[in-house]
């Protein structure tokens, strides 16, 4: 119900007693919960989001960071999550509580889950052993969240595969050979 007023509104005219309206609540019901629109919004998104932030894991990491980045930048890309959560990111540059609570929510979300996934390519001998992923992983979702967010540039198959390209190019293990019989 809140994604959907925002939709129709706009994050600019959303207000808590908009949400409460709709809800047919007074807004001291939704003061309780909630202490700002923003906090509000980030609860809606994670409620309708968190879960396409899982990885699928086929076994080939390529493929699933492929079908990752793709489910993402559409959700990025579309509404009601797209707008909304753009909007929840600038107000987030002049509210030190809100850019907490969007990385803690979010974006270590995000980041953790991408390096879970590297890491058991890596131990599954998809990428070079021994070297910590830790930034890989920032930079694979940060990548796309920056395009997304500050650049007119799609996000489509193609950037998508170029990044996946450039961190198999540095990280990526070499082929073992074929064993003689």
């Amino acid at each position: 119900m809140t994604l959907a007023l925002a939709t129709e509104v706009g994050y600019r005219g959303l207000t808590i007693e908009a949400v409460a309206r709709r809800a047919g609540v007074g807004k001291h019901t939704i003061y309780r919960r909630w202490s700002s629109i923003a906090d509000l919004l980030l609860d809606a998104l994670s409620r309708v989001w968190v879960s396409d932030l899982d990885y699928h894991a086929t076994g080939e990491v390529r493929a699933d960071l492929r079908e990752q980045f793709r489910r993402s930048s559409r959700a990025l890309s579309t509404p009601p999550i797209g707008p909304i959560y753009r909007a929840v990111i600038a107000e987030a540059q002049s509210d030190p509580a809100l850019r907490a609570a969007l990385h803690e929510r979010f974006l270590a979300v995000v980041e953790k889950r991408t390096l879970e996934r590297i890491v058991l390519a890596q131990h599954s001998g998809e990428l070079v052993d021994g070297v910590d992923l830790r930034v890989a992983a920032e930079v694979l979702a940060g990548t796309l969240y920056y395009r997304w967010l500050l650049t007119p540039y799609p996000v489509d198959e193609h950037v998508i595969d170029g990044i996946i390209d450039m961190f198999m190019d540095a990280y990526g293990a070499a082929p073992r050979p074929a064993l003689d019989a």
